[in-house]
């Protein structure tokens, strides 16, 4: 079995008038029948960073897919490690966070059936692994919600 250092999560927000929403995707049926045994569930953007290419371009490579760019994008200081059933693989996920300069409109792809922006509270409702869990959570604590700003963990 092999392990891969190289997949990351990116918690995508705007900061609207009431609060903070965060972009959640809900999985097809066609990706969940292919990799999950039909299972449907909600996440965030991940995607994996290619052989000699940065934290930075692999993020906006990924947005773009989704028709979005970025304003900034933090490093959260949070990882998780998750076996990967698609690739039969241990993979460990850095977690991201990106606040989104215009974001009216999502381009999805076939493995996206829906998305919205949703609270913190609602994602917490909607999520059910783990590390997306532990990735909001840290995500509101040194980006979102933090009381003060930590410049060292921007990287654009």
């Amino acid at each position: 079995m092999q392990f891969h250092a190289n997949a990351f999560d990116i918690w995508l927000f705007r900061r609207d008038p009431d609060s903070v929403r965060y972009l959640l995707l809900h999985t097809s049926q066609e990706k969940a029948d292919r990799w999950f045994n039909g299972g449907r569930f909600w996440q965030i953007p991940t995607e994996f960073i290619a052989e000699n290419e940065s934290v930075v371009d692999a993020s906006r490579r990924c947005l773009a897919e989704f028709g979005i760019s970025f304003r900034s994008l933090w490093a959260v200081e949070h990882t998780y490690t998750i076996y990967n059933r698609r690739r039969e693989e241990i993979a460990l996920i850095l977690v991201l966070a990106a606040e989104v300069q215009q974001a009216d409109i999502v381009k999805l792809t076939w493995e996206h059936a829906e998305y919205r922006w949703a609270t913190a509270g609602e994602c917490e409702e909607l999520l059910t692994f783990r590390g997306l869990l532990e990735g909001l959570q840290w995500t509101r604590r040194y980006v979102t919600e933090a009381r003060e700003s930590y410049p060292e963990l921007k990287l654009a």
